[in-house]
């Protein structure tokens, strides 16, 4: 009897000792997997075969990205930007746009794939495999107000480049434009905006200073040799120099741009392509 009362006390101290391992172990787990999905660099998917290109006289361009690609499709600019090529080409024009609000550049990232995109409807594995022959990237500014490090930023952005380059489809890299956050997180997203400024102990990213991750994707171009083979499009290109968050052309948010912004935009935009386009027939 005696013996069994040891071998009971005994399992006791064990499971006492045992438990707060696993309690550990899962607390590590966890935080382990909110450090992977929130500030480190996506593993690079393998590469995926499209189909050919099309064989008709038509110059196709996706617009993929965050909100300023989703409202580029709401907002009906595609046909803008088809309107704008069309002063520049004889050649038929197409534009798609897809993007989701609020993506960061890993999840635009994951979002070309269909076995990486949780919610379909944001996947655009199927408009790449048109295959396009240009792809607009709208992306950096969630990555920037939500203080992820800017090594996040720009190696996800060179995941994103080199999908396209495997597949024969020249990216077209959009600097991150001017926006202006503080107005907007006042008056929608307190608690949000305690944890980003916490965030940004850890990442060193101050609270709308853009200019450092305009220069880390410079310096990604140029380190990775990446520079020659993308068409970089900086804001100052499009972007009035005065323009003082105007509502002439950006939204009230002083973070979106209204139909008048991508009026800019797009000539901007359909001018680059179609002369780089030319240039490279």
């Amino acid at each position: 009897m005696n013996k069994i009362l040891g071998k009971i006390r005994q399992q006791k101290w064990l499971w006492w000792f045992l438990l707060p391992l696993a309690v550990l172990g899962f607390l590590g787990k966890k935080t382990y997997q909110f450090i992977d999905t929130e500030f480190l660099v996506a593993e690079e998917l393998p590469f995926y075969d499209i189909s050919s290109r099309p064989n008709d006289d038509t110059l196709h361009v996706l617009v993929i990205g965050d909100s300023w690609a989703e409202n580029h499709m709401m907002l009906n600019c595609d046909s803008l930007f088809q309107q704008y090529g069309k002063r520049m080409t004889s050649r038929p024009i197409k534009c798609i746009s897809k993007g989701k609000g609020g993506a960061l550049s890993k999840e635009v990232y994951h979002y070309m794939f269909r076995n990486h995109t949780q919610e379909y409807q944001n996947c655009t594995q199927p408009l790449l495999e048109k295959h396009p022959d240009y792809c607009v990237v709208m992306v950096g500014i969630n990555d920037t107000w939500k203080k992820r490090p800017i090594s996040y930023y720009t190696g996800n952005y060179r995941l994103i480049i080199r999908l396209l380059l495997a597949n024969d489809i020249r990216p077209v890299i959009m600097e991150i434009p001017d926006f202006e956050m503080g107005e907007w997180l006042d008056k929608n997203r307190k608690r949000q905006r305690m944890t980003y400024r916490l965030y940004s102990y850890f990442t060193r990213v101050v609270e709308d200073d853009i200019a450092p991750f305009r220069n880390g994707l410079r310096k990604m171009l140029k380190d990775t040799g990446l520079k020659d083979s993308v068409l970089f499009i900086p804001s100052s290109l499009w972007l009035p120099r005065d323009h003082q968050y105007s509502e002439n052309i950006y939204q009230s948010d002083h973070i979106h741009l209204n139909y008048q912004g991508y009026h800019l935009l797009d000539s901007c935009l359909a001018s680059e392509i179609i002369t780089d386009y030319k240039q490279r027939q």
